[in-house]
């Protein structure tokens, strides 16, 4: 972030002005984005415990959006890295990064895709409000865990189960049942219902179950903060050393796609969906189990991957599917119910008929059957 800034307030005013924010925060001084969420970055970070001088630290945020924490961290003296599965021109990131004279920069990537070969590694990783938004989130955490050095810290917050009932009309109406189990046993709500009327709260875990997800991915929890209103959470947590993580569990699905060869020895054109790190990791174990010739290509939402291959694979744009006509769609992707969806209206409009192998859910869907699994 450097010192020089030629904007007046009336020009970062317009600049605020041009885009659609969801936090609410001082942008700059006197001036407030018009966001929803409202953050004060510097005492929330305080009170996680982060240090105010982390001058050459590596930083990496994980769900930067509009960047509320972003250039906190970087006033913080932090080498800072944003990450986030939107593009920063459609949110007010790139706004708020002019308005800063940042030196930030910023990756367009899924959590579930991170890794330290394609990313590097950093001393802090902040993944606040994150966890409860996505499909995978022991995933997440051990993603996290390798690509912080040793004695790495990462700083989390997100929605906790044990007061859920203030927050949620459903858990309300079990409050009673949920109290005589909630402090017991390890447990998760997972509902494709809004929880507390946002659609995309996933997975809400009890403590003593965060506290479990971060400990199998090699962390020691050495801070927790509770707000019972919101029932919401903070912790801080460092990567343990000389930690074993557990096996990557990605190719033991396999077992599962193999039971299903001669079914899958019917397919013309396969094509896949996800162009990220877990196909790229995976495409060994495809051709494998394939038919030979048999992948016309990868579908994958980023613009900026369309026109290249992935393994020798062309990667095109979903839209075109129907110009494709594949009758084999292999899901590899944290967001498989949207692309379900998708796919869905893809074969109305088109009037396509093909099934679809999801390596998320442990099993062969067959999407002309109504998402049957067998």
């Amino acid at each position: 972030m450097t010192k020089a800034n030629v904007l007046t307030t009336e020009d970062v005013v317009k600049l605020v002005a041009s885009r659609k924010w969801y936090h609410k925060y001082e942008v700059f001084p006197g001036v407030m984005t018009p966001g929803r969420a409202q953050v004060d970055a510097k005492s929330i970070l305080d009170r996680y415990g982060l240090p105010k001088d982390i001058s050459g630290k590596r930083v990496l945020e994980i769900g930067a959006w509009d960047g509320a924490y972003t250039f906190e961290l970087e006033r913080r003296g932090g080498i800072v890295t944003a990450m986030d599965i939107q593009d920063k021109e459609r949110t007010g990131f790139s706004v708020a990064h002019k308005i800063n004279n940042s030196k930030v920069s910023y990756v367009q990537c899924d959590v579930t895709n991170l890794n330290p070969a394609q990313h590097g590694k950093y001393d802090i990783v902040m993944f606040l409000g994150v966890y409860y938004h996505i499909l995978h989130p022991l995933l997440a955490f051990q993603n996290i865990f390798n690509v912080l050095e040793e004695d790495g810290m990462v700083f989390y917050s997100g929605h906790i189960l044990e007061y859920s009932y203030k927050i949620d009309s459903r858990m309300a109406k079990y409050k009673k049942e949920l109290m005589a189990i909630v402090d017991k046993i390890p447990i998760t709500l997972f509902s494709l219902e809004p929880h507390a009327d946002v659609w995309s709260n996933w997975y809400i875990p009890n403590m003593m179950c965060l506290n479990d997800w971060l400990s199998t991915a090699g962390f020691k929890v050495f801070k927790e903060d509770i707000n019972t209103e919101c029932s919401t959470m903070a912790g801080a947590a460092q990567k343990i050393r000389n930690f074993k993580l557990a096996p990557k569990w990605d190719l033991d699905r396999w077992s599962n796609l193999s039971s299903h060869r001669q079914e899958l020895e019917g397919y013309k054109k396969i094509l896949f969906f996800g162009a990220g790190g877990r196909f790229e990791s995976l495409q060994g174990e495809l051709r494998k189990e394939l038919p030979a010739g048999s992948v016309v290509g990868v579908a994958d939402n980023a613009p900026a991957k369309w026109g290249q291959t992935i393994a020798g694979y062309p990667v095109v744009n979903p839209k075109d599917i129907p110009t494709i006509k594949p009758d084999l769609v292999i899901v590899v992707s944290t967001f498989a119910q949207e692309i379900f969806t998708a796919l869905d209206e893809m074969k109305l409009d088109a009037g396509l008929c093909f099934e679809v192998v999801n390596l998320d859910s442990y099993g062969v869907l067959d999407s002309s059957c109504g998402h049957e699994v067998y």
